[in-house]
């Protein structure tokens, strides 16, 4: 019945970066690569896939004349190859707090259905716990193919959060604030007009300075978080009007400051 039907895929690109690039540096910090690690890809991918079709079947529930009957089952697949994967690494490797962390994951999940049903999943704290639960995937890979729940898996986490955190609040600023009133005059102006967005990145680089001081990250992880920062200043003082505000090329340069805060973590981590 499944192979007739189209698979229901999350449409925000980046949501996938989200999912991607904790995993991948989990993987890439991790001092070698075991094989084993492709059953936790299959797992992240299941849980992660898992939201949208629930998430859908909670925003028709109320409306006549919808089946969601390929919703459900789609929900089942992506449940069980999240638990299929999971529970090969937590039964047959020695990775028993994978089963913490992926319930710590799937609360996640719930607490999102809850939002959802009350229209809030676009709120600034449904965003943030969602992206902090994409985040767990760098530890989560980092301890699949170490065997280690250290300090490193968790400056990992605290990394990704703060780093990802900081696009929602981008975002928000270029898509929801800025086309909706005209461009202030003064350059201070538009600057206390983004002040959610810079304030989240004063503490941003506050959290990670002060990872190096209590040595829990390398030196150089505050670097990794400066492209990030430019594009915050420069995106606060060039304002966004509703004409030249384009999706598309909004997602494409979060995509290569996300890689480019990748290819700079794996470095101060190296």
């Amino acid at each position: 019945m499944l192979s007739k039907l189209k698979p229901p895929l999350p449409h925000e690109h980046g949501s996938w970066v989200m999912l991607i690039v904790p995993l991948v540096l989990g993987f890439a910090v991790a001092p070698l690569w075991r094989w084993r690690s492709l059953w936790l890809i299959g797992a992240a991918l299941g849980l992660f896939l898992l939201r949208y079709p629930l998430a859908t079947i909670v925003k028709t529930r109320q409306r006549s004349g919808i089946d969601n009957t390929a919703m459900w089952q789609w929900s089942v697949a992506y449940a069980g190859l999240a638990a299929i994967c999971g529970g090969v690494l937590i039964l047959f490797e020695p990775l028993g707090w994978l089963a913490l962390i992926g319930l710590l994951g799937g609360s996640i999940v719930l607490f999102h259905l809850w939002l959802v049903a009350r229209r809030q999943e676009m709120s600034a704290v449904g965003e943030l716990l969602g992206i902090f639960g994409l985040a767990l995937g760098a530890p989560m890979a980092y301890y699949t193919a170490t065997g280690q729940l250290d300090g490193r898996a968790a400056a990992l986490w605290i990394i990704n959060a703060l780093y990802f955190g900081g696009t929602t609040f981008y975002i928000k600023l270029k898509v929801r604030q800025q086309p909706r009133v005209p461009a202030p005059d003064r350059i201070s102006d538009r600057w206390v007009a983004a002040k959610a967005c810079l304030a989240y990145q004063v503490v941003v680089l506050t959290l990670t300075l002060l990872l190096v001081a209590l040595q829990h990250a390398p030196h150089l992880i505050p670097l990794a978080f400066v492209p990030m920062t430019i594009k915050v200043l420069y995106g606060a003082s060039r304002w966004q009007d509703k004409k030249s505000l384009s999706l598309p090329r909004l997602g494409t340069i979060e995509v290569i400051h996300s890689t480019l805060f990748a290819v700079l973590v794996v470095v101060a981590f190296a």
